[in-house]
């Protein structure tokens, strides 16, 4: 470990003992407000204590955002990059969709501390409306349409046709991290007018050869990998 990391390293182990100690209600991520959760599970903490949390998609966003965008999120997560999308461009440009149902009232208390209102929904996007079987982790980041761990509990959540979702919103900039339902989504999505995509690929749940079939689908569909802005080969940037 080199100087430089050991120094990170430094300031990382500085800000989680000091919030920690502080115990802040929220803590700012690029200028957005994010609540603390109390009984959040620890990684997710230090994540936000010290300020890595969406750190890659972020940086992304914030350099490739533009005023005319109209942004689809699949995954809102805790509501960070929905409420940065909407400071930027405005409420009724931002579409973002979550499937896991618990994560409803923490979105909302999200938007409310920074008085934004992106259009929520509370279900999954797939090939078929419908209703279907998802997987809820503990651990609440990494929930998933596929069961990769024993201990995550399922619950039936609703589902909307990604096709047709596409067509009523006509989105330019696309937002994914679906923790492994890429795959799913995407062998028979239409594309439609998007052209921008920052996604998290999760090879670890997929596989090596339908991680290799999204990346193919989106080249075939014209899209290149802006390597600028991708980053372990897990956080990736497309554009056409």
């Amino acid at each position: 470990m080199n100087l430089i990391e050991v120094a990170k390293k430094t300031l990382v182990e500085a800000r989680l003992k000091f919030n920690d100690l502080r115990k802040p209600q929220f803590v700012r991520l690029k200028g957005i407000k994010v609540p603390v959760i109390d009984d959040a599970p620890r990684d997710l903490q230090e994540a936000l204590y010290a300020g890595y949390y969406e750190r890659y998609e972020l940086k992304t966003i914030s350099a490739h955002l533009d005023r005319n965008d109209v942004v689809m999120e699949l995954g809102t997560g805790l509501g960070l990059i929905s409420s940065f999308c909407a400071k930027k461009i405005g409420n009724d440009r931002i579409f973002t969709y979550e499937a896991n149902p618990g994560l409803e009232t923490i979105i909302r208390k999200t938007y409310k501390l920074n008085n934004v209102a992106p259009r929520l929904e509370i279900c999954m996007l797939g090939v078929q409306p419908g209703e279907q079987i998802f997987y809820v982790s503990k651990s609440i980041w990494d929930s998933s349409v596929i069961q990769y761990s024993q201990d995550f509990k399922p619950v039936t959540v609703s589902v909307k046709s990604f096709n047709e979702e596409v067509r009523r919103i006509n989105p330019s900039f696309l937002v994914m991290d679906i923790e492994g339902g890429e795959y799913d989504l995407l062998k028979d999505a239409n594309l439609h007018n998007i052209k921008k995509i920052s996604m998290e690929l999760h090879e670890r749940i997929i596989g090596a050869e339908k991680a290799e079939f999204v990346k193919s689908k989106l080249r075939e569909s014209g899209f290149k990998l802006n390597e600028s802005f991708s980053y372990r080969d897990r956080e990736l940037f497309w554009q056409r």
